[in-house]
């Protein structure tokens, strides 16, 4: 491995050192040969990665290298550990184990293997040549061992000696090689250098095998089987017996996809080796041809070249090995031969759980030494036994290269016959060598007993429990570091950081652009030269000056990024957006063309873009460049919020309202969002307490732009407005009269106080809007509808002009509609159309034409498909106005009910109560208009019906207040003034009310009404002649009106023509079946007879009648019936109730006069008729009963005279007139005496 990819590995780790990329370079350290190295990349990499197995093989790997098998052995046990049934750690630990001559303890790993992996010929391959291995064949051939094999130094000669921890008894290879050789065994391993295991005199003979020096054949080997284990027990499979691998001479080809360095130890059989093998597994190789041409001098050490060499290998390759060329699996990957700890390996003693090797303890020993580890099942040490030996035979090489074949090539070299004679004698000591062997290892058993019985417990543990402080020292030391370092990075890394900026950013909300800076801060401690980091800080110091504050720090700072080395290189899109954002007069025309112009397919620039072709009044462009902004980032709350605005200028709610909600999943605390979400939802008049609670905290908000702030504190007084909390949104809105949003305060106040019935207020608030945008359409419709609310609809045509916007025409369309001018305001309203198509407010206007013009059914079936598509209060109410023309009360009745429910309608509540005062329920209607009076105190229809339906319960002082309050509203309101003289009428006050009365005929000349009442009123002031005019006129201009045939009736009850009386009440009850006038007339045209039955349906009459003053007549007749039928008494009360009833009503008190005069009370009878004489003055009926009663009198004849001749004078076509004639000169000539 390159020094260069060490240096790049340590440099990605530093950047992230939770990095899985600690595995690469432990590998690369391990090729250089830096174990120590690799076990501190290993310690940190797994503390991040626990459950990384190949981290824990190399970490046992190294420690191999540094000569501590024991600490290697723990950490393939934890590795096998991470999970269980994972064939790809039995292969790692399985090949590491054979790569290591360690056949016992491969087997169980290797059957374990098999078993998950049935169809792996590979692995099956391996577990039939260990055990060949183990039962005298010759050792395994793997063409892809070594894949975690690391080249050792070759020991120099005055190494130091390796740690008494890890002495043992020397193997049983050692023993029978000892034999073999007719040798000593050698001693403890301690005397074998680190690097490498001394040779045995025998076994190591192959073919070609030219090794010139001891030293030479330990640089061949690497690292031994001794490093790893420590010691070796019986049957060791690392001895070089005939058959084994280790340093076998090649009699094939080498493969030619072999790497440099591999298959340390392995024999080749003349088959193909695996084109997938590992760099690193051809270390200790010779091969039988010529060597690689591109091979250095004098890197093939100890190797004889019998076969063509690997044309890639690399010069230095293949030391002390022989290639046979036998074929691998081919489908292993590189690098999948790490060592892994195999489960089912016996503990023996202390050593770790797969040193399944080590001879078997004594009995006492080892019933005492517990078995443990994932290796626990491996099979004790097998007793020795005689091995066969293997027959040398020749083996035919074929030659791979092409060419013409030598005559010589079948003779067999000098040193392969050596190396034959030598097995075949080693093979002839084998049985005593085992011998040897067995009986060598069990006295080193037993002496090992004895002094470990002897040793102290420091002497036992005190090595390993110093190394432990070291380590637990030296892992608190890099966990703190490595905490340290964490928390000054933020527990993030840089590509982290600058992502969590961006989302910051996209946030644009001043604490989300705070954050995003101190984010952006730490990604440059990381990385001084991040271009990146250095754009966005410039865009987020730009979005800053932009929307809050124009901080001259912040346009600063934004510049200075934009000059930072590579940002305008590789972040063109936010250097265009950032120019754009800060820049001054002078720059903001090119900054703005150069953004315009710009190709970059970059959210930011589009968004930006789209703003200023919006402000530019280009809405194609500038939509267009809002999608592509949201086709690259469908989270960009500018282009969101941007678009809210647009389809809320545009007066598309519903469309407003999506965008600010996406804005909003993004950003939820976005102020503009938020007060767009609240416009919109006010604006369809929904969920306005959640939208009133979404701005009110804004207004506390310190980071609110200032540019935001008129907007939240006007559509909060809007929300307060709408929500019916009129004074506090009144207040609130006062305030903003005056800033830069003054016009739109002006016009919400306004607006408000129409709701809050504040018209004089209400009309100075949109008459100063018109003085800040005369040509504003918003606040000529304010205005116009304000006039329209205070009834004043000529005034208001008077100061619209014709020629406006539709909102315009919409006001005068309303105005002659209320004025009965049905064509004009079908002409007015022909211009409120958009696409041939009627507002909704048009169509029930026009609808009201038609039903006036007397197609209803038409009206009737436009309101309802109108309404059907939506429910307006303005459609209800017209519906139930054709209903009521139609005489569907119910159905009215029901439309106006919903329309009360709407808190600022008032006309729904006036509609509802006239209609129940209409059908005679004055009880019921009093509550709907005192609704509507209070929702609006200006609306005439209002205050007129309520006047009415207090008159009708008798209340006469509160309803003339109502009236009064509404003639000085308006006085130039005809109605008002009507009304007026009808409570005072009602209150006596007759001079007055004529006075009224005669101001409301002059303003409505042609008011059916307004004659009739004033025709009352002369009656009751005397003049009779101007009284009977004004029933005529009455009676032209409407000649089907009940009431007023019920008084052409007392006109002539008056007079005495009681039959011209009763025709008039028989047509009262013609045109008003209901006129309770009318069906008591009936009856008093008939006294004084009726009897009984006539005074139950008298009396009756009473209880239903709608009106004081018809419950009043209805009393004074039943008192006049009784009175004929002889019931004095009965009389006397209803008569006393009549006159309770109508305090100023001369009928009553005349039924009370004659009741008292027939119960001979002429006292209170004469008092009775001359208050009748009083209020009616013209009534000839009650001057001839008042001068009954006092002709008695000898004192009262003068008045008596005066009062017949009055009689005579009003009504000289009575049938007493006769009778009054004759006596007249009789009491004039007493009178004179």
């Amino acid at each position: 491995m390159a020094k260069s990819m060490v240096e790049r590995y340590e440099q990605l780790l530093r950047q992230d050192p939770t990095s899985s990329v600690f595995v690469e370079l432990a590998k690369a350290l391990l090729e250089k040969g830096d174990a120590a190295r690799t076990i501190e990349v290993c310690t940190q990499g797994i503390a991040h990665h626990p459950t990384s197995t190949v981290g824990r093989v190399l970490w046992g790997k190294a420690l191999i290298q540094l000569g501590r098998p024991a600490e290697a052995m723990e950490q393939f046990d934890q590795a096998i550990a991470i999970e269980k049934d994972n064939p790809y750690a039995y292969n790692l630990i399985g090949e590491v184990l054979l790569q290591r001559g360690l056949y016992r303890s491969a087997l169980p790993i290797l059957r374990k293997a098999v078993a998950l992996q049935p169809n792996n010929g590979r692995v099956k391959q391996w577990l039939d040549q260990a055990q060949q291995a183990l039962s005298g064949g010759p050792a395994p051939i793997f063409a892809d061992l070594g894949t975690l094999v690391v080249p050792a130094a070759a020991p120099d000669e005055d190494e130091p000696e390796a740690p008494a921890a890890a002495e043992a008894h020397p193997s049983a290879f050692d023993a029978r090689a000892a034999a073999a050789a007719g040798l000593e065994p050698r001693r403890a391993r301690t005397e074998t250098p680190v690097g490498g295991v001394e040779r045995a005199p025998t076994g190591e003979a192959a073919s070609g095998d030219a090794r010139t020096s001891d030293a030479d054949g330990r640089a061949g080997e690497g690292g031994s089987s001794d490093a790893l284990q420590g010691a070796r027990g019986e049957g060791s499979e690392a001895s070089v017996e005939p058959g084994s691998g280790r340093g076998r001479a090649a009699q094939g080809a080498s493969d030619p996809g072999q790497e440099p360095g591999s298959g340390r130890g392995r024999a080749a059989r003349g088959e193909p080796s695996d084109p997938g093998q590992e760099p690193g597994s051809g270390r200790g190789r010779a091969a039988q041809g010529p060597s690689d041409p591109g091979q250095e001098p004098g890197s093939g050490r100890g190797r004889a070249a019998q076969g063509p060499s690997d044309p890639g290998q690399e010069p230095g390759s293949g030391r002390g090995r022989a290639a046979q060329g036998e074929p691998s699996d081919p489908g292993q990957e590189p690098g999948s031969g790490r060592g892994r700890a195999a489960q089912g390996a016996s503990e023996r003693g202390r050593s770790p759980p797969m040193l399944a090797d080590i001879p078997e303890p004594s009995a006492d020993e080892a019933s005492s030494s517990p078995s443990g580890g994932l290796l626990g099942d491996l099979p004790p040490p097998e007793t020795a036994r005689a091995r066969t030996v293997a027959p040398v035979t020749p083996v035919v090489v074929t030659a791979t290269s092409g060419g013409k074949r030598s005559l010589l090539d079948d003779i067999p070299d000098a040193s392969e016959l050596a190396a034959a004679a030598a097995r075949n004698k080693a093979a002839a000591n084998a049985q005593d060598t085992e011998a040897l062997a067995a009986k060598y290892e069990r006295e080193m058993h037993d002496k090992i007993a004895k002094e470990r019985a002897k040793q102290s417990l420091l002497e036992r543990y005190g090595t390993k429990t110093v190394a432990l402080f070291v380590a637990l020292i030296f892992l608190g030391a890099s966990a703190g570091f490595f905490v340290l370092y964490r928390s000054r990075q933020g527990g993030q890394t840089l590509s982290e950081t600058l992502e969590l900026a961006r989302r910051a950013i996209s946030q644009d909300t001043g604490a989300s652009l705070d954050e995003a800076l101190r984010q952006l801060e730490r990604a440059r401690d990381m990385d001084e030269a991040s271009a990146q980091a250095w754009a966005l800080t410039g865009y987020a110091h730009a979005l800053r000056f932009q929307d809050h504050g124009a901080s001259p720090e912040d346009r600063r700072l934004a510049l200075e990024a934009l000059e930072k080395p590579g940002v305008k290189d590789g972040f063109g899109g936010l250097v265009l957006a950032t120019n754009e954002l800060v820049a001054d007069e002078r720059g903001r025309e090119s900054a703005r063309r150069a953004l315009l112009a710009s190709q970059d397919d970059v959210t930011e620039v589009h968004a930006l873009a789209g703003s200023l072709l919006l402000a530019a009044k280009d809405e194609k462009k500038a939509l267009d460049r809002f999608d592509r902004a949201l086709k690259a980032s469908p989270s960009n709350v500018r282009a969101l919020v941007s678009l809210g605005g647009y389809y809320l200028a545009s007066e598309d709610f519903p469309q407003a309202l999506e965008m600010f909600k996406r804005a909003r999943e993004v950003s939820k605390e976005h102020p503009a969002a938020r007060i767009g979400m609240a416009e919109s939802r006010l604006a369809l008049e929904q969920e306005l307490d959640a939208a009133l609670a979404d701005v009110v905290p804004l207004a506390q908000d310190p980071k609110l732009p200032p540019a935001l702030q008129p907007r939240q504190q006007l559509v909060h007084g809007e929300l307060l407005s709408a929500l019916g909390r009129y004074d506090e949104a009144r207040t609130l809105l006062s305030k903003g009269t005056q800033g830069p949003l003054a016009m739109d305060f002006q016009l919400a106040l306004g607006a408000a106080g129409r709701a809050a019935g504040k018209l004089e207020a209400a009309q100075q608030a949109y008459e100063a809007a018109l003085k800040l945008q005369p040509k504003s359409d918003e606040a000529k419709e304010g205005l116009g509808r304000t006039l329209l609310d205070r009834d004043r609809e000529r005034e208001a045509l008077q100061r619209l002009e014709a020629d406006g916007g539709r909102k315009v025409a919409m006001v005068r369309g309303a105005a002659y509609a209320r004025l009965g001018d049905w064509k004009r305001a079908r002409a007015e309203l022909a211009r409120t159309r958009v696409n041939d198509r009627y507002p909704p407010e048009a169509v029930a206007w026009l609808a009201l034409a038609d039903a006036n013009e007397g197609n209803g059914a038409q009206a009737r079936d436009v309101l309802e498909k109108a309404l059907a598509k939506r429910p307006r209060t303005d459609l209800r109410v017209a519906l139930g106005q054709v209903y009521w023309r139609e005489r569907a009360l119910d159905k009215a009745q029901a439309q106006f009910d919903e329309a009360l429910k709407d808190p600022r309608d008032y006309e729904g509540a006036c509609s509802l109560g006239r209609l129940l005062l209409a059908r005679g329920l004055p009880d019921m209607a009093l509550k709907p208009l005192t609704q509507a009076v209070a929702r609006n105190g200006a609306h005439g229809e209002s205050r007129d019906a309520l006047g009415r339906v207090l008159l009708a319960l008798g209340r006469t002082p509160e309803a003339l207040k109502q009236f009064e309050a509404w003639q000085l509203d308006n006085p130039g309101n005809a109605a008002a003034h009507k009304g007026f003289a009808l409570a005072l009428y009602q209150s006596g006050r007759r001079k007055e009310a004529e006075g009224a009365s005669g101001r409301a005929v002059k303003l409505a000349p042609d008011d059916a009404e307004g004659q009739r009442l004033r025709a009352a009123l002369l009656f009751a002031n005397g003049d009779a002649k101007g009284g009977f005019a004004a029933l005529e006129r009455a009676n032209k201009l409407d000649s089907k009106d009940p009431d007023t045939f019920c008084e052409i009736a007392q006109a002539f009850l008056r007079q005495g023509q009681v039959e011209s009386a009763d025709a008039a009440f028989a047509a009262a009850r013609r045109e008003g079946p209901d006129a309770t006038c009318g069906r008591v007339g009936e009856l008093y045209a008939q006294l004084p007879a009726g009897g009984r039955g006539a005074a139950r349906t008298l009396q009756d009459l009473a209880d239903k009648a709608p009106t004081v003053w018809d419950k009043a007549f209805a009393q004074a007749t039943l008192a006049r019936v009784l009175l004929g039928a002889g019931a004095v008494k009965e009389a006397r009360v209803a008569a006393d109730e009549a006159v309770k009833l109508a305090p100023f009503n001369g009928r009553a008190y005349l039924a009370l006069g004659l009741v008292a005069f027939k119960q001979r009370q002429e006292a209170p009878a004469r008092e009775a008729l001359a208050k009748a004489v009083e209020l009616e003055p013209t009534d000839g009926l009650a001057h001839l009963a008042l001068a009954d009663v006092l002709v008695r009198e000898s004192s009262e004849l003068p008045r008596a005279v005066e009062a017949y001749e009055a009689f005579l004078r009003l009504a000289s076509g009575a049938p007493e007139a006769n009778r009054v004639k004759k006596a007249l000169p009789l009491l004039k000539r007493r009178a004179s005496r």
